[in-house]
């Protein structure tokens, strides 16, 4: 029964990847009508923006009505809705939107500022090209020997990238090729990873998430807690084809040896489906082995000022002696956050849950409502304080996801001391015991391109201390 519940598992995923495929080439004719409806209002209102007019500000500017031919020279900008080029000289054409520079130039869009040289870019197609480059792109610091842009990409040929804004920056990834989809995800190929100037390992293909909360560092992280002793951890994404990758996270503590994760992520419109094998520990260091889990994530819905999150899954479960199938459905709302004032906000957020364990084919229907009131009264100091009521019908098998109290209060406060420091408490009480559960101090050590949190847990008397770049 529990291969047969494996092999169910598998199969959905791998249909999934072909149907993804399949479905392209069957689907092609139908989707032309529905397509056209959504490729028209596209295209109105990419016309609506390619007529906005091109602006040109020089010293001196000469036009030829008969070619459209332009020349400017002298504190040049170049404008068009968000897109930006300034530079000392240009020639150009009214007529195609083209503009050519041979010397310096800077190329701004939202999120993204470049500076080369050789730049050829069109107003109307927004692309182009530029030689020599280095800028920023979100998030990520990169050289490129020449890059492409494209309206919802960069391309970029015998490149580099990084979150470390140095001259010579202490970490980097270098690449034949790099493509950016800014916000989304970046993908590179013959991969090298340096810190400082020794590589530490390649890839022939990587990719990694942009999406906020979702980016990962592609370099280890190197930590201790007292239970699990030193920790080093890292992680890798592989792009199979565009919607599947594959992915491993090689978890290494010197207390409990090589504890992987890995497995398959398929991300469709609307959706996503992840197959994956791990090893987890949770925050009181209970630790689970999913033997195997299908997870179905379905993307975030918004209704008004209103999220909703779903997630299925269905996985082997093994902790100590016991062992089974867990099924699990989550539904979660989330309110916008609410700003009472310019230094108060609220969250509020509110969910059903739904549990099933084979072992013992018990059930657990839970019922969340969870707050947040966060105060930041300047720009050194954050605080909160926080309430987590679960109203459950049973309890888990598991002690890795047993809810201890049905009721919690979490406060604390994060202070930055300078530049380089910052020092924070934080309380976890339970209501229905009378008791506090947990009180931790950390002190956060900005390392420039790195980061370091020491926390000592008092209630635990442990010291858990990590060292890990800015995240990917």
């Amino acid at each position: 029964m529990q291969i047969k519940k494996f092999m169910v598992c598998a199969s959905v995923l791998m249909l999934v990847s072909s149907a993804s495929m399949a479905g392209q080439a069957a689907d092609k004719e139908n989707n032309e009508i529905a397509k056209s409806k959504t490729d028209s209002q596209e295209n109105i209102a990419a016309k609506e923006e390619k007529k906005a007019p091109i602006v040109i500000e020089a010293e001196k500017l000469s036009f030829s009505e008969e070619t459209g031919d332009v020349f400017a020279e002298g504190n040049v900008v170049v404008k068009q809705n968000t897109d930006v080029i300034s530079t000392d000289f240009m020639r150009g054409n009214n007529k195609t939107t083209e503009v050519w520079i041979d010397g310096k130039a800077t190329l701004q869009q939202p999120g993204t500022e470049l500076v080369g040289t050789g730049t050829h870019y069109n107003y109307t197609t927004r692309i182009g090209n530029m030689n020599n480059v280095k800028g920023l792109v979100g998030n990520e610091h990169i050289s490129s020997n020449n890059l492409e842009f494209y309206p919802e990409k960069y391309i970029g040929h015998d490149s580099t990238a990084t979150k470390c804004p140095a001259i010579v920056p202490d970490y980097h990834m270098s690449a034949d090729r790099i493509e950016i989809w800014p916000g989304e995800k970046m993908v590179a190929y013959n991969a090298k990873f340096w810190i400082k100037n020794v590589v530490i390992y390649s890839m022939p293909k990587y990719q990694t998430s942009l999406k906020k909360g979702e980016a990962k560092s592609a370099f280890p992280s190197i930590g201790y807690h007292s239970g699990d002793g030193l920790t080093i951890s890292q992680h890798l994404e592989y792009p199979i084809e565009d919607k599947l990758t594959a992915f491993a996270d090689l978890d290494y503590y010197s207390q409990h040896g090589l504890k992987p994760s890995f497995g398959l992520t398929s991300k469709q419109k609307g959706y996503s489906l992840k197959l994956y094998q791990s090893n987890e520990e949770n925050g009181d260091d209970e630790w689970i082995k999913k033997e195997a889990e299908l997870l179905f994530t379905l993307d975030p819905i918004k209704m008004g000022k209103v999220t909703g999150y779903f997630t299925a899954s269905n996985g082997k479960w093994k902790e100590g002696n016991i062992s089974g199938w867990r099924q699990d459905y989550n539904l979660y709302f989330k309110r916008n956050t609410i700003q009472l004032s310019k230094k108060l906000t609220l969250d509020v957020g509110a969910g059903y849950e739904r549990r099933y364990y084979g072992y013992d084919n018990s059930s657990n229907n839970i019922w969340r409502f969870n707050t947040k009131l966060t105060a930041r009264p300047n720009d050194r100091l954050e605080t909160w304080v926080g309430y987590a009521y679960n109203d459950q019908s049973g309890t888990s098998v598991y002690e890795y996801d047993k809810i201890d109290s049905d009721r919690e209060l979490k406060t604390g406060f994060m202070y930055k001391v300078d530049k380089m420091n910052s020092v924070g408490v934080k309380i976890d009480y339970e209501v229905d015991a009378g008791r506090l559960k947990d009180l931790d101090y950390t002190w956060r050590r900005n390392l420039h391109c790195w980061e370091a949190d020491i926390t000592y847990r008092e209630k635990r008397n442990q010291l858990n201390v990590k060292l890990s770049t800015i995240a990917w």
